[in-house]
């Protein structure tokens, strides 16, 4: 009666979406903890669908090739414009910024497609073993620790941090450069550390530094 194809993997993709879009909202009221804890939750749901999508047996090629094509759209509102919202919500807004958020979500969307491509093309079984580029989920790992420098350093300063990270990448997303696909324990790690982040972030919630 629906279109798509509908599995466990493809629902956890799109709880992550969710979740993303609801970290804006979060943090259009200010409530900036909670927005990066739906962000962070976002993540955990890319880390795990493409797993349980692998571990799922009898797809078939056009079931697989949905996946891939709706992991990517996810992750491109997820990880491309959802950080450059909650870094906006925050106040960074000036013109400069804005063009870097729009740097920052085409060369993750230049990303994402490229790695469909790839996917489509260069991968028979579609399980890619190796990443062109940088892979766009990692600004889940980097703004937990961004707004976390926030709440002891000052908004002159941030400011800066925040323009060289969507700068820099902006770039990495679209460098020709090859990256093997992390391993379960260098991720959990990375999460772990962000976790760490968003503890003390909630500790010192009240000391968060917002441009004027």
């Amino acid at each position: 009666m629906f279109i798509g194809y509908f599995s466990l993997a493809n629902t956890v993709t799109l709880l992550g979406l969710s979740s993303s879009i609801m970290a804006v909202f979060c943090a259009s009221q200010g409530l900036y903890p909670l927005a990066l804890i739906m962000f962070m939750f976002a993540g955990l749901c890319d880390m795990f669908d493409g797993r349980i999508a692998r571990g799922t047996s009898g797809r078939i090629r056009r079931e697989k090739i949905y996946g891939i094509q709706l992991d990517s759209l996810a992750d491109l509102v997820s990880f491309g414009v959802v950080p450059a919202l909650i870094v906006h919500k925050m106040g960074y807004n000036e013109v400069i910024d804005l063009i870097l958020y729009l740097i920052f979500i085409v060369c993750g969307a230049t990303r994402l497609a490229y790695f469909n491509t790839q996917a489509l093309s260069d991968s028979p079984d579609l399980n890619m073993k190796t990443f062109t580029g940088l892979p766009i989920p990692f600004s889940c790992a980097a703004l937990p620790v961004l707004v976390l420098f926030t709440t002891f350093v000052e908004p002159n300063i941030t400011v800066w941090l925040f323009r060289a990270f969507f700068l820099l990448t902006s770039f990495a997303f679209i460098l020709r450069i090859k990256i093997k696909k992390f391993s379960m324990n260098f991720l959990m790690a990375i999460g772990g550390f962000d976790v760490l982040c968003l503890i003390l972030l909630s500790f010192f919630a009240d000391n968060i530094k917002l441009p004027v």
